[in-house]
């Protein structure tokens, strides 16, 4: 089952749809448990990294607009950061920011 599932993870969203209902009504209660535990646990995981990203783009877009230059030091903080409530905070204080130490304050 984890194996399709990463095969499944490999397709369009709409095929991955019909294939997962195959393997769901192919399978008997055991097998339904363990996939539903899988599927479940892979959603877990992708959520907090997808999310760290979009605030990771966020605050670089912002940063650009506001026409703030980044140091590599300040770009690798940005991508090394895994904290979602930092980069919320960073992303704030782009607002009325002048430099970039206004923002990581």
């Amino acid at each position: 089952m984890e194996a399709a599932l990463i095969a499944l993870g490999r397709l369009d969203r709409e095929h991955a749809g019909v294939y997962f209902h195959i393997l769901w009504n192919g399978s008997r209660e055991p097998m339904r448990r363990a996939l539903e535990k899988l599927v479940m646990e892979r959603q877990t995981e992708g959520k907090t990294p997808g999310k760290l990203d979009g605030l990771r783009d966020a605050l670089l877009r912002l940063l650009g607009r506001a026409g703030i230059r980044l140091t590599e030091d300040d770009h690798t903080r940005i991508q090394a950061c895994t904290d979602a409530a930092t980069l919320d905070r960073w992303i704030e204080n782009v607002l009325g920011a002048k430099t970039a130490a206004d923002v990581f304050c």
